[in-house]
């Protein structure tokens, strides 16, 4: 069996990506571990060259799940792997809440109804990206691994993919939150300064901090809304991404080890 991962060695150096790290290695409900080296989730890869496009040519990687929008695939295109056998999925769709850019052209300065508006986001981005998770439950299902997931922060979109594909994993829940959290160690002024504080400038700190967290809640609503409107986190798994417990049971053939 592989050991677990410390959270200094799930998170991959920036030049590999934004907020890149493995979510492999956490103990499932049953006692085993999510296979190390399997999956990856990250932000945007769009500046990923020389070392860092070296190593993420070493992990193999198979796919990648790319959960962004038309319009930011199109402003910062993922190119790192080009010359390499990587399958690239991506969903045209227009504007998202989720796209932190877009986020900050909405003029709201307050802290407080920032928050509420990443609150509403979480209440139904299960929702209005079940497509792109249903793709992604689909590219693991035909054994696409190892596979990266992303999205431009890697924290929302990117955040409930993994939260899916853990629990689908029998993965307890306070594991998941735990990963989720681990965003909080990303450098968001990196992220700024990359898009050369272009709609962020003006932004004032008190809306950008909670555009930027990982909170604890914006998960919880996620998982709460499931359960409100599906009935359960395994109903929705099954009526609106497919993964019913046969499919579940192969996954977890494929990326758990006992």
């Amino acid at each position: 069996m592989q050991k677990a991962l410390t959270d200094e060695e799930r998170i991959l150096p920036q030049e590999c990506g934004f907020n890149f790290r493995d979510f492999g290695g956490y103990a499932t409900e049953d006692g085993g571990h999510v296979r190390r080296g399997m999956l990856y989730r990250s932000g945007v890869m769009a500046y990923v060259e020389g070392e860092g496009r070296a190593r993420l040519a070493s992990l193999g990687i198979a796919a990648i799940c790319d959960l962004r929008s038309s319009r930011e695939r199109s402003r910062r295109p993922t190119r790192w792997h080009e010359e390499l056998p990587v399958e690239l999925w991506s969903r045209d769709y227009g504007d998202t809440a989720a796209d932190l850019v877009k986020a900050a052209e909405t003029g709201i300065s307050a802290g407080p109804d920032m928050r509420a508006r990443m609150l509403r986001l979480y209440d139904g981005i299960a929702y209005e990206h079940a497509d792109s998770y249903r793709a992604l439950f689909a590219l693991l299902g035909a054994g696409k691994v190892p596979l990266v997931v992303n999205c431009s922060a890697g924290k929302d979109r990117t955040g409930t993919a993994v939260a899916l594909v853990l629990s689908a994993l029998d993965v307890p829940r306070e594991t998941i939150m735990a990963d989720y959290l681990l965003t909080a160690r990303a450098d968001f002024a990196f992220l700024m300064e990359q898009t050369r504080g272009r709609n962020f400038v003006d932004l004032p700190p008190e809306a950008a901090k909670p555009l930027f967290a990982a909170d604890p809640e914006y998960l919880a609503t996620m998982f709460d809304s499931v359960e409100r409107r599906s009935g359960s986190l395994s109903a929705y798994l099954e009526t609106e991404l497919g993964v019913g417990p046969a499919e579940r049971t192969m996954l977890r053939e494929r990326l758990v080890d006992a």
